[in-house]
């Protein structure tokens, strides 16, 4: 009985699927999930067949940090390829495509990371609405 009390909110924390927030990518809007903490920046896409496991639209998933600074990702143990874009402010600062599987960082700079499905062309401009800041 008590686990199930104390799993929904464990989930609602852990979960990157959890959250979903509008992505205005060069004036079109988007949703994506939201990666806005340690456990969440960690899990990703990581070990998921889909870019939208929940159905709900989305083109991605943002991730933010508490301020600007040099983040790496990897895509080990990610099924998926993606477009990495890190983002300062509004404004694309760099990308690189990500290949399933591989160990390899890649680094760039911004407060934000927005993966995308290969698909979605590269923006120049991101903005988020209603956007919330963690605080680490």
């Amino acid at each position: 009985m008590a686990l199930q009390l104390i799993l929904p909110p464990l989930l609602l924390l852990i979960s990157p699927f959890s959250s979903v927030a509008t992505a205005s990518l060069d004036g079109i809007t988007h949703p994506v999930y939201v990666a806005d903490n340690e456990v969440r920046w960690t899990l990703g896409y990581m070990n998921v067949s889909s870019y939208d496991p929940r159905g709900v639209g989305s083109v991605g998933m943002v991730f933010f940090f508490p301020r600007n600074g040099t983040y790496c990702f990897w895509m080990k143990n990610t099924k998926i390829p993606l477009t990495i874009v890190w983002i300062s402010g509004e404004a694309v600062t760099g990308w690189a495509k990500g290949q399933p599987l591989n160990e390899r960082p890649v680094c760039g700079y911004g407060d934000k990371v927005l993966e995308l499905r290969p698909d979605v062309a590269v923006p120049r401009r991101v903005r988020i609405i209603g956007e919330q800041r963690p605080r680490h």
